[in-house]
């Protein structure tokens, strides 16, 4: 077989690695962070499923890789039905996001770990002095 891919693929592809990476981080940021707890407060008020939605790194990604699809609509196989194409992209792209949101948050998790140790033995290290 010597079939290559086609710059149009490679450039779909390349699409909807990016779009992964940008949801995987505005997902994390905005289910993760500090700056939108507000946000996450407000949302459960108005609906405990959209609250859900919105402390929920993988549902937000959904949102966010949708979104990236329909507005840059990268092909990665083509069937000839744009509809069924652009699913396939997006379900790629939703998988790729979740790895990174995955990876992002076991550092994330990691991170506040140490914090947490440091905390701790800085308090015990206080209280023998």
């Amino acid at each position: 077989m010597t079939d290559t891919v086609s710059p149009q693929a490679w450039a779909a592809f390349w699409t909807c690695l990016v779009i992964a990476l940008a949801s995987s981080s505005i997902s994390i940021t905005i289910t993760q962070t500090e700056l939108f707890a507000p946000l996450r407060a407000w949302a459960t008020k108005i609906h405990p499923m959209v609250g859900h939605l919105l402390h929920c790194f993988y549902c937000t990604s959904h949102w966010a890789v949708i979104a990236g699809i329909l507005i840059y609509q990268p092909v990665l196989v083509s069937s000839g039905h744009h509809a069924a194409d652009l699913i396939v992209s997006a379900f790629f792209t939703i998988t790729v996001a979740t790895l990174t949101s995955g990876l992002i948050f076991s550092v994330f998790l990691a991170a506040m770990a140490k914090a947490m140790k440091e905390r701790v033995l800085k308090r015990m290290l206080s209280e023998d002095a």
